[in-house]
């Protein structure tokens, strides 16, 4: 048993790393919940398992995290505030005391602050993009499809993903990409 006598799951433990990673700052959707632990799950394959993702109607889903989340509140770790997920006091408390591994931490932290203030939108145009099996249930894509220069563009900008990444995702070759931010007079920082 661990603090409180609550013994919880790896399920559990996975979807509480996430909301305390990067210093327990709230992740302001359940879009970036999912996605975040997609990202995640690709890095660590059995987490993958454990979270059976399947396509759903904004891309990556699993219903285990969604379950997951409802059994962390219950248990008065969560809080959602509005659209906001965050530790109570008892959950910082207990997710101190669990200590993950410091590679599973670091990855968490890395993409939680990629994720953590970007709009829906521009989170699912890039899961789309660049996990495009997860497109066939979308009811997103085909509204979203039209804006990923833009969507390119806002996070090259932001410096979230590297020039190469943006032509990626704007699903344009280097250098017409790069001759679109010239004659857009768009500027960048330079890889």
């Amino acid at each position: 048993m661990t603090q409180n006598n609550i013994d919880l799951n790896n399920e559990e433990k996975i979807v509480l790393y996430s909301i305390g990673a990067l210093g327990s700052k709230p992740l302001k959707s359940k879009v970036k919940i999912q996605k975040l632990l997609y990202l995640f799950s690709n890095v660590f394959p059995d987490f993958g398992e454990l979270l059976a993702y399947e396509p759903h109607l904004l891309g990556p889903y699993s219903e285990i995290v969604d379950n997951v989340l409802e059994d962390l509140m219950t248990l008065g770790l969560i809080r959602k505030a509005e659209n906001s997920y965050a530790l109570t006091i008892r959950g910082q408390e207990f997710f101190d005391s669990i200590k993950p591994k410091k590679d599973i931490i670091d990855v968490m932290n890395d993409f939680k602050e990629f994720l953590h203030d970007l709009p829906d939108y521009e989170i699912l145009t890039f899961i789309y993009v660049f996990y495009p099996n997860f497109i066939s249930e979308s009811a997103k894509w085909d509204e979203l499809k039209p804006n990923r220069i833009k969507v390119a563009v806002s996070l090259l900008k932001k410096e979230k993903i590297s020039f190469s990444k943006a032509s990626e995702l704007a699903q344009m070759n280097p250098v017409d990409f790069e001759r679109y931010l010239i004659s857009n007079n768009i500027r960048w920082r330079h890889e």
